[in-house]
């Protein structure tokens, strides 16, 4: 719940720094290079937007070929060539344990934009690979940037100080307009200090949606249950 509304609030503000100041481009069309292009710039205003998840699911689950691709889009960053990208279990990984079996690197510091892998779920066994490499991680999934012995986790309860280090935009159904058939794109920040530009990372993913926060949906649930308590108390 601190995680999405963060997010919430974060449309609103403006991060300064001395006498400039960057909007957190929670709508996908905001999402700018370090010259102030935008990166898609066949995305409208209002298209698509980061709707404050930390989590993804795999919908391509009939039995066959359960599987997802992720597009490595753009790197606008001093650190890119250490940075890393990856997934990690949502239900079960633990981020002190340094030999967890349940996370696994996509992209290294070495790959540059529009690399891609396919990643191939058995969900019988719980486990995805890509290529030999393979991790306990089912079809509920969290993202990751890495560098060197720092990780950043979309999930902001997992960062330091709760920050939120990752914009996840609902693209699905989108097309011709440079987003690969994606269904989610996820943008990441690099720095605890940076300028949340949101654009040091930027990675597209098919075959998946995004997973609302569980502390969202138990506002939603009190907020309701509100409402009928208030109803009731009127109608008395």
């Amino acid at each position: 719940m601190m995680n999405t509304l963060s997010k919430v609030f974060a449309a609103g503000f403006l991060v300064s720094a001395t006498s400039l100041a960057f909007a957190i481009p929670t709508d996908l069309a905001d999402l700018q290079d370090d010259s102030g292009n935008k990166v898609f710039d066949k995305v409208n205003p209002g298209d698509y937007r980061d709707g404050g998840a930390s989590y993804a699911q795999l919908t391509d689950t009939d039995g066959g070929n359960d599987d997802a691709t992720a597009f490595l889009m753009f790197e606008f960053a001093g650190n890119a060539g250490q940075n890393a990208f990856g997934i990690y279990d949502m239900n079960d990984f633990d981020p002190n344990d340094a030999s967890s079996t349940n996370i696994l690197e996509i992209f290294s510091g070495t790959e540059s934009p529009l690399s891609e892998y396919t990643l191939e779920f058995d969900l019988s066994a719980g486990t995805v690979a890509i290529g030999t490499e393979m991790a306990d991680i089912g079809p509920y999934f969290g993202f990751y940037l890495e560098r060197g012995d720092t990780r950043f986790y979309s999930d902001a309860l997992l960062n330091p100080g709760g920050k939120d280090l990752a914009l996840i935009y609902d693209v699905a159904g989108n097309q011709n307009q440079g987003l690969f058939g994606t269904d989610l794109v996820v943008a990441f920040e690099d720095l605890l200090s940076g300028d949340d530009d949101f654009n040091d990372l930027v990675v597209g993913i098919t075959d998946v949606k995004a997973v609302p926060e569980p502390g969202t949906l138990a506002l939603l649930g009190l907020g309701l249950a509100g409402l009928g308590l208030a109803r009731r108390r009127k109608q008395a």
